[in-house]
């Protein structure tokens, strides 16, 4: 798995694929709160092409994770993927961090997830 974490002038953007395996990338996320911290962008929208969907358990292992690596309910993350095949797949994170009160949402493009990232 590869990843780049960039800033424009609203969000930070992060471009993630090649993760193949059904295992929560909680080191990326550390990384991604880290620089997020570090530029003063709590808007982040991550773009993933990726070639297996998580489960839904692992899902939920990941927006359980979130909360204990520092994110807070200041921080919004949008979540893009390349296919909607994967989107689809991925769907139930929008279920379990809607129930943990973690602002993290799927979304089918990038504008849709831009237009969420900055509502207030």
């Amino acid at each position: 798995m590869q990843y780049t974490i960039d800033a424009d002038d609203e969000f930070l953007r992060v471009k993630l694929w090649g993760r193949d395996q059904d295992r929560p990338p909680s080191e990326v996320c550390a990384a991604v709160l880290s620089e997020s911290n570090k530029l003063g962008r709590n808007r982040i929208l991550i773009e993933l092409d990726q070639k297996a969907a998580l489960s839904p358990a692992s899902q939920v292992m990941l927006v359980n994770r979130l909360p204990q690596i520092g994110f807070t309910p200041a921080d919004r993350i949008a979540l893009v993927h390349r296919t909607g095949e994967m989107q689809q797949a991925n769907q139930f994170i929008n279920t379990a961090a809607a129930n943990r009160g973690v602002m993290v949402r799927n979304f089918p493009g990038v504008q849709d997830a831009k237009a969420w990232l900055r509502e207030p």
